[in-house]
């Protein structure tokens, strides 16, 4: 009969490489959205996405082709080109009267992989911040509330343009917007010469103007929406920035990483780990937000999080993200049991796929899957 207190470290061990095993498939496994199109989001009704995402994603989408109409129809206005129309101009003039969206929802939209991906993961910080929030653990006075009064000059610009950003993103009456300078440029791009082909379309449609002149103060309009960015970045980017001149000052602990996490500074708390780690942003935030494999222990252990904050961070996470408190800390729970039978060699090897770009990750899906498919 075999003594039970010698089988405990096998037993760690393997529990160990299971989920070494779980992170390392998770980081090829990018099908977790389901088939979300952008037509799901212009005709809701096709779409599979929950209640809650649909709603927080077509909110977004609508209020982003609002912004870039309204932007638009005031550069039309004050253009010196548009045509003599006094109905047009008093269409173009009525900012309450929707125009883009109507046509868009009519015809439809070319689909858009990386605008889903944008309004997924701008969709999923909203839900994640909104449980975080609830949960209700602020540091009164804590360190990252001082960061914009802090003696260095690069850590307090960057802390202020995050709060900035931070604010950009939820409207006053706390749902998720979403802004063309949150946007990757390709995506922008297109469509703001979306929304102009609409208008377009609507004056020479419905005002019967020369379609020729619309083009001509269309593609002005929005050559000179797309060369003037301003100076907001997408948030990811003014988080990786405010996170690089902590880390440079070796301010990235633990304890600050909890304060964020604990304050819903989510995009902040990605950002931290993504600095310590050597890693993009974006690949960090999958493995954070990811409920179905222990990939955000990897990373915490990655970088020596010590286990009561690795097991605090991960609990808080996983709330979150899951919404059910028994079966967030269950999985917490079995996950931090194998955080100190983790090896540094263990790790690094789960890590090897994670540190691959996410674009190849999800090629790498995508071949496997049809692979299985054609077997």
């Amino acid at each position: 009969m075999s003594d039970p207190a010698n089988s405990r470290p096998e037993t760690a061990e393997r529990r160990a490489s299971a989920l070494l095993a779980a992170a390392a498939r998770a980081a090829h496994d990018r099908s977790s959205y389901g088939g979300v199109t952008v037509a799901g989001l212009v005709q809701p009704e096709t779409s599979r996405l929950s209640e809650v995402e649909r709603l927080a994603m077509r909110g977004m989408f609508v209020g982003l082709i609002e912004t870039i109409e309204n932007e638009l129809r005031a550069r039309l206005l004050a253009s010196s080109e548009l045509p003599d129309s006094p109905e047009f101009r008093a269409s173009m003039g009525a900012a309450h009267v929707a125009i883009a969206w109507p046509i868009l929802a009519n015809a439809g939209m070319p689909e858009d992989s990386e605008l889903i991906d944008t309004l997924i993961r701008h969709a999923r910080a909203y839900s994640v911040t909104r449980q975080l929030r609830r949960a209700g653990v602020i540091s009164e006075d804590g360190r990252l509330d001082m960061l914009t009064d802090a003696d260095d000059a690069a850590i307090a610009a960057s802390a202020m343009k995050l709060l900035i950003a931070e604010s950009r993103f939820n409207d006053r009456f706390e749902d998720p917007r979403l802004g063309r300078s949150d946007l990757p440029d390709g995506v922008d791009r297109r469509l703001v010469w979306t929304v102009a082909a609409a208008l377009r379309d609507y004056g020479e449609r419905v005002h019967r103007l020369d379609g020729s002149i619309l083009d001509f103060c269309m593609a002005k309009a929005a050559r000179q929406m797309l060369d003037d960015h301003g100076e907001d970045r997408p948030i990811e980017v003014t988080a990786m920035a405010l996170a690089a001149h902590l880390k440079t000052k070796g301010l990235v602990d633990s304890a600050l990483l909890i304060e964020a996490l604990n304050g819903a500074r989510l995009a902040l708390y990605i950002a931290m780990l993504a600095v310590r780690a050597g890693m993009a942003f974006d690949i960090v935030w999958d493995m954070a937000i990811n409920a179905d494999a222990p990939s955000h222990m990897i990373i915490l252990k990655s970088i020596g999080i010590e286990r009561d904050a690795a097991s605090h961070l991960l609990t808080a996470m996983t709330r979150a993200v899951l919404s059910d408190q028994a079966k967030a800390d269950a999985r917490a729970v079995n996950w931090i049991e194998s955080y100190d039978a983790l090896s540094a060699d263990d790790i690094e090897a789960a890590m090897r796929s994670w540190r691959l770009d996410s674009v190849y990750r999800g090629a790498l899906a995508r071949f496997s899957s049809v692979g299985l498919e054609a077997r």
